[in-house]
């Protein structure tokens, strides 16, 4: 009975009309009986990983068939990718951070095995592969440990088909010779089909069949005694290298089609390329409508429909699984203390240093102060200075305020530092050592209270000399905004304390427009409270997609992706136990910022947690999806990386957190509010400062935004799994 067939297998990399394009398997023609051993042999590059990836339903051809335990690999119903086949990848594919016996128990519920079959299996290989001890991490075994780790764990469940790509590279000769023996009585007593490939060649000797490949093909396909005998040679290493000098170079093998000519042709004709020309190339044969594979052209690559793909996806998944994958998301996570630190200490680090660093008063400013209408400037500091006269006909006299003036600019402004001329200030100004100057006129006080009392007839040269001229460096925007801000609330102290002294209302010195109680917030509104909701959410956001990034593309450029998929695991159960390992985290990661922000910072929170918390932890989900996204069409960290440092910073920029959208032209705002945290950061910014329940448009505008963000992720990364399939 056959365990695997291959019909005409024709697979390419690249575009089907490059005429440039690596053809990989080349009409290839295969059989595989079950209880027998296949040797497959054949130099590196020749194809030999590509067909064992098409007959596991990783890969698929794109022309001819391939029907593995009675069914088409990938399909429904063939078990294949599953529990049927036993997969052992030329890396190592295993999780490093398991112990030697946590690995074969994860591989043996994934396989849906009994904890008792599981032991008892386990005790087996152990003693078969001479194991290290049970509690030796993977990742501190030797390169010849863990492949036979890895071979364990793809015998671990007694598969029907067991496909070991290179298994005994790197062992002891005894012990490739052990387990040989053993896979020939396995083999013998049982239906188990085995395919191996293997380096060594003269090993192969003890298989059932073998395949000599070459650039996409078969050279021969039979026992090793026949291909000895029909070439006359002592070994096979020496037979192989007869066939591969009769089949030409290898610029030729590559033009050729499929190998239908037999063992007998090719040792009967003295020149194969009398021999394979009459078979057609792949050109011609496509002219002719010619190749098998149930329709869709010879160059069409044969996929599932995106709705199999969906209905695939979705199918249940046991507990015994999922427990196995949640277990090692958090093995993985536990045993990585750099990787502990970072995911709960980086939001407490982002949390502080923003509070902390953002939002403070500017310290320790530098400002000039030019007086002119005193001689030294000491006289300010004298104790007994008054700079007011109250007089019995109800008139006030003023003598130098401008000293008033500045003592009532403190050095919670800024360091004052004293000048005798402009041009020294002026000049100090332009090289960085002050901030600006204040500078004050000679008559300022005269001509202030010429102003004040003459106020029809005083002179333009009076309301010139009566004011205080400030000179900034306004290269920084904000330190000079609050340098303007803090002179204006001077002022008003400076003249309020003059009208006060001089008997006269003091609402005299203000200007005629009030700022009653706020409708919401307060006098004192700190600009954190008005960042924090989008510093939060775009932490909880790109923490989810670096976590999910990183994850994802490391499994799969280890190999253990791509292996548990064929231990029948499907993407959605990786996806969903990912989903609920994070998901721990973000809840953790929310109480402990909601925490902080609210004990450490006194932030102000106006409404419900619960509805924070959703909302974070739907963004966090949103950024996950991103992370799978970017893991699918990235193969690399650093273009993962490259990928969403391009994407964060347009998004931090536009989403409203360092400048209000109102701010910016029109068009932008549109762009600003379909990025995945603008509208809700929106909304929490809502429910803390202003206590909005969900009922209120704009908060739950913020859930309806996100949902979409995660429905429009979840199609992306459907259609980007089965483009990369």
């Amino acid at each position: 009975m056959t365990a695997v067939e291959v019909i005409s297998g024709y697979k390419y990399y690249g575009k089907a009309n490059d005429p440039n394009k690596k053809i990989v398997l080349n009409h290839l023609n295969m059989s595989v009986t079950r209880g027998s051993i296949y040797g497959l042999l054949g130099a590196s590059g020749c194809g030999k990983t590509t067909l064992l990836s098409c007959i596991v339903g990783r890969k698929f051809l794109n022309d001819g068939e391939i029907n593995v335990l009675g069914g088409t690999p990938g399909t429904a119903g063939s078990g294949v990718p599953g529990p049927r086949i036993g997969y052992m990848p030329q890396d190592i594919a295993l999780v490093e951070e398991f112990t030697i016996k946590e690995t074969i128990y994860y591989f043996g519920r994934i396989y849906g095995m009994s904890k008792e079959k599981i032991r008892e299996r386990y005790k087996l290989l152990k003693h078969l592969l001479e194991l290290p001890g049970d509690d030796r991490y993977v990742g501190n075994c030797s390169g010849g440990q863990q492949r036979r780790v890895s071979f364990a764990a793809a015998m671990v469940h007694e598969p029907e088909l067991l496909i070991l790509d290179e298994p005994t590279v790197g062992l002891d000769p005894l012990l490739r010779e052990k387990i040989w023996q053993y896979l020939v009585e396995t083999t013998s007593t049982s239906k188990m089909a085995v395919i191996i490939t293997t380096h060594y060649i003269e090993e192969a000797k003890q298989a059932g069949f073998i395949g000599l490949m070459r650039n996409g093909i078969l050279l021969a396909e039979d026992s090793p005694t026949n291909i000895l005998e029909r070439f006359s040679c002592t070994s096979l290493e020496e037979a192989f290298l007869n066939l591969c000098q009769k089949h030409g170079p290898s610029e030729e093998a590559d033009r050729t089609t499929h190998q239908t000519a037999t063992l007998r042709a090719i040792a009967g004709a003295q020149d194969l390329k009398k021999v394979i020309p009459a078979l057609g190339t792949n050109e011609q044969k496509a002219k002719d409508g010619g190749g098998g594979g149930g329709g869709g052209g010879l160059f069409a690559e044969k996929r599932k429909p995106l709705t199999s793909t969906i209905k695939e996806l979705v199918s249940f998944t046991s507990k015994r699984r999922m427990n196995a994958l949640l277990s090692k998301n958090f093995l993985q996570m536990i045993r990585q203390p750099a990787g502990m630190v970072f995911l709960f200490l980086y939001p407490i680090f982002q949390l502080v240093s923003f509070y902390v660093a953002v939002g403070g008063n500017p310290k320790d400013l530098r400002l000039g102060i030019v007086n002119e209408e005193l001689t030294n400037i000491r006289q300010c500091f004298n104790e007994s200075l008054i700079t007011t006269y109250y007089r019995e006909d109800y008139d006030c006299d003023l003598y130098k305020v401008s000293c008033r003036f500045l003592e009532k600019l403190n050095r919670s402004v800024a360091i004052q530092e004293y000048y005798d001329t402009y041009e020294d200030a002026y000049r100090d100004a332009r090289k960085g050592k002050i901030l600006g100057f204040i500078h004050f006129s000679e008559n300022f006080t005269e001509s202030l209270q010429d102003v004040r009392d003459n106020v029809r007839d005083a002179d333009d040269g009076s309301f010139h000399t009566s004011e205080i001229k400030v000179y900034l460096d306004k290269s920084d925007q904000q330190i000079t905004f609050f340098i303007e801000k803090k002179l204006l609330q001077t002022y008003r102290e400076f003249a309020e304390s003059l009208m006060t002294d001089c008997r006269l209302p003091k609402q005299l010195a203000n200007i005629p427009i009030t700022f009653e109680t706020p409708v919401y917030g307060t006098f004192d509104e700190e600009f954190t409270d008005f960042m924090a909701p989008g510093v939060v959410m775009t932490m909880i956001f790109f923490l989810a997609t670096l976590i999910t990034a990183t994850i994802f593309i490391t499994d799969r450029l280890e190999g253990v992706w791509d292996r548990t998929i064929v231990a029948g695991i499907t993407a959605l159960e990786l996806l969903l136990a990912h989903i609920i390992t994070q998901t721990s985290i973000m809840l953790l990661q929310c109480i402990e910022i909601i925490l902080l922000a609210t004990f450490l910072f006194d932030a102000q929170n106006q409404g419900s947690n619960i509805t924070v918390v959703g909302l974070l932890m739907l963004l966090g989900f949103a950024g996950m999806l991103y992370g799978l996204l970017i893991s699918i069409f990235c193969d690399a960290h650093s273009t993962a990386n490259f990928m969403a440092t391009g994407s964060f910073y347009p998004m931090i920029i536009l989403c409203g957190i360092l400048w209000p959208l109102e701010g910016m032209p029109q068009y932008l705002q549109y762009v600003a509010y379909c990025f995945p945290f603008t509208i809700p950061s929106i909304a929490v910014r809502n429910v803390l400062t202003k206590g909005w329940s969900i009922t209120n448009s704009q908060v739950y505008m913020g859930y309806g935004a996100v949902g979409v963000w995660i429905i429009s992720l979840l199609l992306l990364c459907l259609l980007g799994l089965k483009i990369k399939k």
